[in-house]
């Protein structure tokens, strides 16, 4: 057995990673939850959303959902005595999802997954990396408010009533106490900044792979080159090129040494629902 999980943050690819792991022959959850989220992603987001729930109720509990400026420590506790809390929850989830060639992403599970990694059966962590300053753009777009019902919905779904009241009162006390985080670049980019470098402490003992979001636009053959022997899998042809055809060509710019058009391939990387 092999576990696959994507580690990142939001807007920063793992969607479309995630949708290449997929048609590599890696089981990334059920097929209904694969294209949910069009509205943050034309292809869908790839989540299992039973992850994604279960994450978020962990973050919940810990005040780390809403409550961005408390990611940056985790010296209260309050992260590991919620996966504590959902311990039995998380075990029984990670035991339904189990197959041969199987794994999952969540954009923030960072914050909880060196808490509960230890029930993962011979995992491969796969790093995505994206510019912070690149990734603060793309949230700050992601942040509009036509995007919000959904989003909100979406939320809330995972959520009993009383929850919900409670989630849309941190939500209205932090915007009240620190501002609207989706407006503030500099403070996304160090959240961002942060993020990554828990990735980094946390992988760095483990069995992973680096990936750049640029480099997966730019050399798609590549990219999926490395993942087949990173994950040492033999998909085959029709998989291989279903994989690559996943990479749209029109987030491709084959000339990457012109100014001109490198400028062009930054705002395709920046201005696409690539960022997933």
């Amino acid at each position: 057995m092999k576990t696959v999980v994507i580690l990142t943050q939001p807007r920063s690819g793992s969607s479309l990673l995630a949708g290449i792991l997929e048609r590599l022959g890696v089981w990334m959850g059920p097929e209904e939850d694969m294209i949910k989220g069009k509205h943050k992603n034309k292809y869908g987001s790839y989540e299992n959303h039973a992850f994604l729930k279960l994450n978020h109720r962990i973050l919940f509990r810990a005040k780390r959902l809403t409550f961005y400026w408390n990611r940056f420590s985790d010296d209260d506790g309050k992260v590991e005595e919620a996966v504590k809390y959902y311990e039995k929850d998380l075990v029984k989830l990670i035991h339904e999802s189990e197959r041969e060639l199987w794994g999952f992403k969540e954009a923030v599970i960072i914050y909880s997954l060196p808490y509960f990694h230890h029930h993962l059966k011979n995992p491969y962590y796969i790093y995505l990396y994206r510019d912070p300053a690149s990734v603060a753009n793309s949230q700050r777009r992601a942040g509009k408010l036509k995007n919000w019902i959904p989003e909100i919905w979406t939320e809330f779904s995972y959520f009993k009533p009383r929850e919900r009241f409670i989630l849309a009162m941190r939500t209205l006390k932090g915007a009240f106490v620190k501002g609207f985080p989706y407006r503030n670049r500099k403070f996304l980019e160090k959240l961002t900044a942060n993020a990554q470098e828990r990735i980094e402490e946390f992988v760095k003992d483990k069995k992973h792979l680096k990936l750049d979001l640029s480099e997966i636009i730019e050399q798609p053959k590549e990219t999926v080159k490395k993942l087949i022997d990173f994950l040492e899998i033999s998909p085959t042809k029709e998989q291989i090129a279903a994989a690559i055809d996943f990479v749209k060509p029109e987030l491709i710019t084959s000339q990457i040494n012109n100014p001109n058009k490198q400028k062009t391939a930054n705002r395709k990387i920046n201005s696409k629902e690539t960022a997933m």
